[in-house]
């Protein structure tokens, strides 16, 4: 409104030394105003648009937490094989990571956890091919930006204690994301629970450490995340890292909760406002 109303003075001014009309004046405030009244109405469009995408995302976590509706080995296979042929297009798939809980930060009253099975690269020059910079068009040997690796599946042995454990020269098959942690994708409503940009912490829980213990002792706390597979060629990265030889496709993060398998509660919401 306020721009309208300076637009008015400015049309007045220039009526003033153009010699316009004071109807001409007039069809010229209508149609400010109009499209004044047009760009809210499309604003109101997208704001309802991004909210009936945010409630459709969650829900699909909270069915995909509810029944167990992780990616499953067929899938992956699937996906680094035939490059997704038979997964569908756009849909967002879910796999879930231990959180391993730090000793409590009394100091900072916080309990803070690292992902099991994820992978910080800053700034790394693997994965430049596939998250270059915006200008790159994906050409090799650009300063890719940060990513985070996910281990969907690694080749395992059993140790001597009769346990399976990875391989030490194992295959990895692995998600690449954008480091969510530094590039703000996620949105949420739980300010308690909060990303750790360091390589040590993942996410901390900014609660007393009476509320923190009942969760954090049994160690049944999950994350689930919802992946969105990009199908292209260009998308895909064979790399090598400590002996492992790793296939990486990049993918988009599209929601994340948190949660305790023993009680099946979830704690934290996390979800992609954007398309």
């Amino acid at each position: 409104m306020l721009r309208i109303i300076s637009l008015s003075l400015i049309l007045v001014f220039i009526a003033g030394c153009s010699g316009q009309s004071t109807a001409e004046l007039r069809r010229l405030q209508m149609l400010e105003v109009q499209r004044a009244e047009e760009a809210a109405r499309e604003a109101q469009k997208l704001a309802a648009e991004r909210d009936t995408r945010i409630q459709t995302r969650l829900n699909d976590a909270h069915n995909a937490w509810e029944n167990d509706r992780n990616l499953t080995s067929i899938d992956i296979t699937s996906l680094f094989e035939n490059h997704g042929a038979q997964l569908t297009a756009g849909k967002t798939y879910f796999v879930e990571f231990e959180l391993q809980a730090a000793r409590y930060n009394y100091g900072e009253d916080k309990q803070s956890f690292t992902i099991v099975g994820m992978r910080n690269l800053p700034s790394s020059k693997v994965y430049s091919p596939i998250f270059p910079d915006e200008n790159a068009l994906y050409q090799p040997g650009q300063k890719a930006k940060s990513v985070l690796e996910f281990t969907l599946r690694d080749e395992k042995e059993e140790n001597q204690m009769a346990q399976l454990v990875e391989r030490e020269d194992g295959q990895r098959w692995v998600a690449a994301v954008l480091n969510f942690k530094d590039y703000e994708s996620l949105v949420t409503l739980q300010n308690s629970w909060r990303w750790e940009p360091g390589l040590f912490d993942d996410i901390s829980w900014h609660v007393p450490p009476e509320v923190a213990y009942p969760q954090t002792s049994s160690r049944s706390l999950s994350m689930q995340i919802g992946f969105r597979f990009c199908p292209l060629d260009r998308c895909y990265l064979d790399s090598n890292y400590r002996k492992h030889a790793i296939h990486g496709v990049r993918a988009d993060v599209i929601s994340i909760a948190i949660g305790n398998r023993d009680t099946d509660n979830i704690l934290a919401e996390f979800v992609r406002d954007a398309l």
